[in-house]
């Protein structure tokens, strides 16, 4: 009998090779980051190439490019006052700023702040904080900062060499410009010693600072439970933090406050406190200033997210007055992600509002007066505005970013578009057929808006960088990735596919990851590598997160992976991101996995439907339970790591949103748990026991309800861990002992092979 751990243990390798630890060492010029100078002539961005890294100057009117600065006399200059030899193709700092009108350069470098000359001259160092250790409580200038004291706020002058403090009545859980401890991440910053810097938000001219006073006195605690400190103690420990839950009756909630930089006196907004769950509105970008600093906008919303209003508040007086207000029968949000920044706009002479909503049933801007009666719609049609990025006062001209409005393109992919505040057709500016952008913000614009950096890529393509006018036109191509050393290894393309949803009507979009020795005519077992959402989608549409995505880490080891983004899930109009809303809660319409999945049999005969395994985290674990429990004779095999299997212990802002009001419609089957007799493969659930976004009660009920039920099924409890030890698209953060095991869960109980013995990711294998 032919011994197959030999083999097995080279795709383990080759696995552990596509990691984005390692796999990014095989891509260069991924992502080309442009800084843009003050006066729009020019930008710089970070070149990589095989032999290292330079950083060029582009001159924004005809595209030529230089080096930023001397590279080999920077080199040199460090080289002196380091005492050891620096390269001028890796320098050791990733970003830089130009100082002193252009004439110097000002980095960091060894833990220093660092200045010299553009040639390495006069190379010292300095005690300004450098362009990477900057703290967001800085004003823009970078003459006032505000730091906290123990809940209150202090305001230094670095030009006067003064400070004040802002105020003194501070409680506990009852301070000021702090960030709630709802928001994931509490116990995780409290253990790495990570300060939290004051939320504040500058007006442009400096003589005000927004900031809030935070109430979570009376929120209910959540505890962890940390049974092997890495200190050696013996006795575990107890954490606690507070975070509100669906159908609690207290909620954080954030009061908005002025401050004057040059009397320290204060302003309260006349406005109710604004409910802050999760991050307050200063975070989330819902607050901001207008050009001119004489007045605060920011968004009010109702609990249930039916209604909001946009709010205008006097920074001198704390008087408020409401310019737009929007009640629906669903949860209504301002942008085409929950989380993204509202695509609301106030005209400097506060006469003209664009405002975004999808009453139409597709998200669309829409240019009020200012006093929130409509004027004209800007946009229509069964395609999405995703993001309002500027607004041309001047030329009335807005830029936006739109999907869905090219015939025959992936509905998916982003496009820039220009279209005139007095009516008539959008301009597309990005005609390369393909995602542009990614992320936000997108594309970037330079400061006076006549020229934006384009980065596009798909899939099956590696990114490219261009420079165009604001018109559209080219002005020159910047960058493109290079990927050889990736192809040399025999890495493959992945492959969007459209299949139809479980109604037989509605076009769904997913990617196919094949094996890189891929036979046509075998037989392969299959992984769904799912998230629902509903704040966002699984698949990617660019080609810098499949670096590193662990689809490709399955797929080498002998697996064909896909994902698919059912009904549920937000890019589409608002009917399809709707479909689960007060239903079953966000797993997805999974029964749109199944019908696609069989649609892809039924295509590629390789697929082997009596061998389907699914993995997820977060609310990606949640689902693959979910689908494991709903069609047991589908899904096999499964691995759920971090699952929040209880939308009731999630933080409220995420629950209620994505069910409604608790209790409910939706709410009574939405708990795995109740769902638990109907196990019937091999599962393993994973949590980490500081896990401070989904706490580790939503896995041990689960567990205690499949122990209740008499089910067999695997639990791995990963000490001194938070949420972030897997991801739910990429590998760039998995805990290594995390990744075999979930390989070797797959390789044994699906692939039905052995997994080689004592393999460890990151040794030697």
């Amino acid at each position: 009998m032919t011994d197959r751990r030999p083999a097995m243990r080279e795709r383990y390798r080759r696995a552990e090779a596509m990691l984005h630890r390692n796999a990014k060492s095989l891509v260069f010029g991924l992502e080309t980051r442009p800084r843009w100078l003050p006066d729009s002539t020019a930008f710089w961005y970070r070149a990589e190439s095989v032999s290292g890294h330079r950083f060029m100057l582009v001159d924004a009117e005809n595209g030529h490019r230089r080096e930023a600065f001397d590279h080999r006399r920077v080199a040199r200059a460090l080289s002196v006052a380091l005492g050891r030899e620096v390269e001028p193709l890796r320098l050791p700092f990733e970003t830089f700023e130009y100082v002193a009108d252009g004439c110097r350069i000002g980095f960091e470098a060894d833990e220093g702040s660092w200045e010299c000359g553009l040639d390495g001259s006069s190379l010292r160092r300095t005690a300004v904080p450098g362009p990477a250790n900057r703290s967001g409580s800085l004003s823009p200038s970078g003459r006032y900062e505000v730091k906290a004291n123990e809940g209150d706020l202090v305001l230094v002058d670095h030009l006067e060499g003064t400070s004040v403090a802002l105020t003194s009545d501070a409680e506990a859980a009852y301070g000021y410009g702090s960030s709630p401890e709802g928001r994931n991440s509490a116990i995780t910053d409290r253990l790495g010693s990570r300060a939290v810097a004051p939320r504040v938000l500058w007006s442009p001219d400096e003589r005000y600072l927004l900031t809030h006073r935070l109430d979570e006195r009376r929120v209910g605690t959540m505890y962890l439970w940390q049974g092997a400190p890495p200190d050696g103690s013996l006795r575990p420990r107890i954490h606690s933090y507070r975070q509100a839950l669906p159908g609690d009756a207290e909620l954080p909630s954030a009061h908005l406050v002025v401050f004057e930089t040059g009397t320290g006196t204060r302003t309260d907004m006349s406005r109710p406190p604004l409910e802050s769950s999760f991050l307050t509105p200063i975070e989330l970008g819902h607050a901001w200033w207008s050009a001119g600093s004489d007045a605060v906008f920011f968004l009010h919303w109702d609990r249930d997210r039916r209604s909001v209003r946009l709010v205008s508040a006097d920074p001198a007086t704390g008087d408020c007055a409401v310019l737009v207000e929007e009640v629906g029968d669903r949860p209504i949000d301002l942008n085409a992600l929950y989380y993204g920044r509202p695509n609301v706009w106030v005209k400097r002479d506060r006469q003209e509002i664009i405002w975004y909503s999808a009453r139409s049933g597709w998200g669309h801007l829409y240019l009020l007066d200012g006093e929130g009666h409509p004027i004209r719609q800007l946009t229509e049609g069964e395609w999405l505005v995703t993001d309002l990025l500027r607004v041309d006062e001047v030329g009335r001209t807005a830029f936006f970013m739109g999907t869905g409005r090219e015939a025959s393109r992936d509905p998916y992919y982003h496009h820039l578009y220009a279209l005139s505040l007095d009516g008539g057709v959008p301009r597309l500016l990005t005609p390369e057929d393909a995602e542009h952008g990614e992320w936000p913000p997108w594309v970037d614009f330079s400061p006076d808006g006549r020229y934006f950096v384009d980065r596009f890529s798909r899939i099956d393509q590696p990114p490219r960088t261009v420079l165009r006018k604001s018109s559209g036109e080219l002005v020159a191509q910047v960058a493109e990735a290079d990927v050889s050393p990736l192809l040399a290894t025999g890495w493959r393309y992945p492959e969007r596919f459209i299949a139809k949803a479980s109604d037989g009507e509605t076009d769904l979009h997913g990617m196919i990851v094949l094996p890189h020795d891929f036979d046509p005519a075998g037989k392969y077992p299959v992984v769904e590598s799912i998230y629902p959402g509903p704040q966002a989608t699984r698949t990617p549409r660019g080609f810098t997160d499949l670096v590193g995505e662990s689809t490709r880490c399955l797929a080498d080891l002998g697996f064909v992976v896909f994902t698919v983004d059912g009904r549920g899930t937000p890019g589409r109009s608002k009917a399809f991101l709707d479909a689960q809303y007060g239903k079953d809660g966000p797993a997805g319409s999974l029964a749109d996995h199944v019908a696609v999945l069989a649609q892809l049999a039924e295509a590629r005969p390789y697929l082997d439907l009596d061998r389907v395994g699914i993995y997820g985290h977060s609310a990606g674990a949640y689902a693959a339970v979910r689908a494991m429990l709903e069609y047991p004779d589908l899904y096999r095999v499964g691995v759920a790591s971090a699952g929040n299997h209880d939308q009731a212990l999630t933080n409220v802002t995420w629950g209620e949103r994505w069910i409604g009001p608790c209790p409910g419609p939706g709410w009574e089957g939405q708990a795995n748990r109740t769902l638990a007799g109907n196990l019937r493969g091999k599962l393993l659930l994973v949590t980490g026991d500081l896990d401070d976004n989904v706490n580790p009660a939503a896995t041990l009920q689960l567990v205690d309800a499949l122990i209740e039920a008499n089910r067999d099924f695997d639990l791995l409890v990963l000490p001194n861990r938070n949420h972030d030890y897997a991801a739910t698209w990429g590998t760039w953060n998995e805990d290594p002992y995390f990744t075999r095991r979930r390989w070797d869960y797959f390789v044994e109980h699906l692939m039905g092979e052995e997994p080689p013995p004592g393999y460890r990711v990151g040794g030697r294998g």
